[in-house]
């Protein structure tokens, strides 16, 4: 496009060069300090290798969930007007933006697959057999986020998730984990063919991208994630009557049944995780994977704290709407939990009971994310840090919700 800096502007030479020069040599040092790294993510214990393969393809699933959203379908009113006039494909500009998406993806994924097999000391086996996941998922990611959403863009993802509990669960060798590739390929070519191609998407289609979008970066600019809460859909008749927080509060879960099928996907990364890096402790995946599955499911409560109104509106105290949703929020932390533990079980492993309160503490920092109040901007409160001026009273209102569950797994960890 003409006026805009191509390649995101990383080799301008001025400070995005900066960091993309010291920051892949940082990423790539870490091959050269093998001994090092292997104390760090595998301690003591012997390399599991399956576990490793299957933590790759649990990767190579939450990235294809990613670019399925197809954030990448968007463009600004003022450009999309200017290519209705002008000699440029506006195809191209989406589809550029899907090539760069996919590249992300296929980046982020090698990186991690390599480098945990280079401080393994794995077989040149395992490295083809991690190379046949990952072109094999990213050619599966292409055929599919190419297109208008698909009845498989729910379920896909979870399936080649639990395609990683097998490899692992089973220990499944690096020649049948190139045959699960193959298998992967066969599925990607029959993907390939449905619905219409995205680069084809209309002017109101392009347009919602780019409200989306600004939505995103206005709230990584102002530092207020809760702008990005989900909102609810549509989800069958409901006949609240007289508005009750707890009726709310189930209307909300039901409204966002969307994301269920992220909750049994952060259950078994978890779960692969767990085995595949043992040095982490289980009380740190447990929480974090909670808190992660959890949060769009609180995000009723968070739209009710953001508009004072609507909270008028209902009558009802703000100790008893936190009540109601927190209750609800407790059923599907339950219910995350038991897909946990039949993803460990599967694993022939667990975690100490310990563990599992943190996914109490998950629910708690959920509701504190959620009621935050909005963003004071009188008074950054700067202090002086080795790195330069830091916004104490910002990153105060940023981290609520999860200093509850640091100062939490802190406290559990002295206790174990």
């Amino acid at each position: 496009m003409p006026g805009r800096k191509r390649f995101g502007g990383i080799f301008s030479g001025d400070s995005a060069t900066f960091v993309l020069i010291f920051g892949v040599g940082f990423l790539f040092t870490a091959f050269f300090r093998t001994d090092a790294w292997h104390r760090v993510l595998f301690g003591p214990s012997p390399v599991d290798y399956p576990a490793v393969l299957g933590l790759v393809t649990l990767c190579c699933a939450v990235g294809w969930r990613s670019l399925l959203r197809r954030g990448f379908v968007w463009t600004e009113p003022a450009e999309l007007t200017w290519l209705d006039f002008a000699r440029v494909d506006r195809r191209r500009v989406v589809a550029s933006r899907l090539a760069g998406g996919l590249t992300g993806f296929v980046i982020v994924v090698a990186y991690l697959a390599g480098l945990m097999l280079a401080v393994g000391g794995s077989s040149l086996d395992l490295w083809r057999a991690a190379l046949a996941l990952v072109v094999s998922s990213a050619v599966l990611v292409f055929a599919t986020a190419r297109r208008t959403a698909l009845r498989v863009d729910t379920a896909g993802p979870v399936l080649l998730a639990v395609l990683g509990i097998v490899i692992a669960g089973a220990d499944l060798g690096p020649i049948a984990v190139q045959y699960a590739g193959g298998g992967i390929l066969l599925c990607a070519v029959a993907l390939s063919f449905g619905g219409e191609p995205v680069t084809r998407a209309g002017r109101a289609i392009l347009l919602d991208g780019w409200n989306a979008r600004v939505l995103r970066s206005v709230a990584v600019t102002f530092l207020d994630p809760m702008m990005m809460l989900p909102e609810a859909t549509a989800s069958g008749r409901w006949s609240l009557g007289r508005p009750t927080p707890l009726r709310l509060a189930v209307a909300g879960i039901a409204g966002r049944s969307r994301y269920a099928g992220m909750l049994l996907l952060v259950a078994l990364a978890v779960a692969v995780g767990h085995v595949a890096v043992p040095t982490l402790p289980g009380s740190v995946l447990v929480g974090l994977g909670g808190y992660v599955a959890l949060t769009p499911f609180g995000a009723g409560l968070g739209v009710l704290w953001r508009n004072p109104g609507r909270r008028r509106w209902l009558g009802s105290t703000d100790s008893e709407l936190v009540v109601a949703h927190g209750v609800v929020l407790t059923v599907v932390a339950v219910v995350w939990s038991a897909l946990l533990a039949a993803a460990l079980a599967a694993l022939g492993t667990s975690v100490d009971a310990l563990s599992w309160v943190t996914v109490a503490l998950a629910v708690l920092s959920v509701l504190r994310t959620v009621t935050r109040k909005p963003v004071d901007y009188s008074s950054a409160g700067f202090v002086d840090t080795p790195a330069g001026p830091l916004p104490a009273n910002l990153a105060r209102q940023l981290f609520r919700g999860p200093d509850l569950l640091v100062l939490g797994i802190a406290a559990l960890a002295l206790l174990g």
